[in-house]
């Protein structure tokens, strides 16, 4: 190690700032005004760092103090310096329009179908080089959150831990829906309609979250995936059937192809029902509408990309 190692490990790196401050103001005072310190202290540390420096560094002259060649010779770098440590430690301003940032999101195919669309669109006109991944609901979504894995989880949820923001973006209900075609579709459209048919069943990975379900209550999220129980299949006669299906996009399209009824989030048998793919018959029974919202951790809702991102979605569910 040499004699200058050893001066910069030992080195005060606030003194830098007083010494910026006295190249810019020549005055103890006037130094120690800028940098919110007393004269007192101004001279206390340029006296640390004369010691340290092993030059005056400042003279009295008559206009105040003057600087020696040494505190000019190093004024330019530490000023350069400062500049880099007050960057490294500022939050960075983000620009949606010139941003190259990846964002990490959770979100179904039921989702990905009536809300993502819509935000994608908003991504491609006010933040080109922004990057989207979307992924599905499976895995540690808490976890994943924590780790900075994934910015945000869309979905149903019956409890969010206290650690994380929960942000609602719009509730959705249920509809029954058949083929456009269906049999039964020939008389009058009423829940009658869907008397004696084979009912489709929607299972959202069910045993699999049962599997899970003392680690996802540790993580503090419950996501809501059976729209059956909720809606009460039997009210209209509808008889369960034997073929089970893991999501809503799937149902859609079994029930596109066959002669079974499934009980459908309302957004996504309504794009079917425009394309003339289906029928929707109201259920005799509705219960309260299911919320969906977006869960962040704790503080990126309220500023930064997240937070820009977060109303982005928000501004696109208000309109759905």
């Amino acid at each position: 190690m040499n004699m200058n190692d050893a001066h910069f490990r030992n080195l005060d790196l606030n003194l830098l700032r007083v010494l910026d401050a006295l190249l810019v103001e020549e005055s103890a005072t006037r130094a120690g005004a800028k940098l919110g310190l007393t004269q007192s202290a101004v001279s206390h540390a340029l006296g640390r760092l004369r010691l340290s420096l092993g030059d005056e560094l400042f003279v009295r002259g008559p206009s105040g103090l003057q600087p020696t060649p040494r505190a000019i010779e190093i004024g330019a770098s530490v000023r350069e310096a400062l500049k880099l440590l007050e960057v490294a430690v500022s939050v960075p301003v983000f620009d949606p329009a010139t941003s190259q940032r990846a964002f990490h999101v959770s979100a179904s195919a039921y989702l990905c179908t009536v809300l993502m669309p819509g935000v994608v669109k908003r991504l491609q006109a006010e933040a080109p080089g922004v990057a989207l991944r979307i992924r599905g609901v499976e895995g540690p979504l808490a976890e994943d959150l924590d780790r900075g894995k994934l910015d945000l989880v869309i979905g149903g949820f019956e409890h969010v831990a206290p650690r994380f923001t929960h942000t609602p973006l719009f509730t959705e209900t249920g509809v029954w829906v058949i083929r456009a075609d269906h049999p039964a579709a020939r008389g009058e459209i009423t829940p009658g309609a869907l008397d004696g048919l084979s009912c489709l069943n929607i299972s959202g990975g069910h045993e699999e979250e049962e599997a899970r379900a003392g680690s996802r209550r540790e993580l503090g999220l419950k996501r809501i995936a059976r729209w059956s129980t909720d809606y009460a299949l039997t009210s209209n006669r509808c008889m369960e059937g034997p073929v089970t299906v893991p999501d809503a996009s799937s149902a859609l399209v079994m029930v596109s192809r066959t002669d079974m009824a499934a009980l459908l989030p309302r957004r996504l048998a309504k794009i079917a029902a425009q394309n003339k793919r289906a029928i929707l018959i109201e259920p005799h029974h509705h219960p309260e509408p299911v919320l969906f919202g977006a869960v962040t951790r704790s503080g990126e809702s309220q500023s930064g990309p997240v937070s820009w991102l977060l109303g982005v979605i928000s501004e696109v569910a208000a309109e759905l």
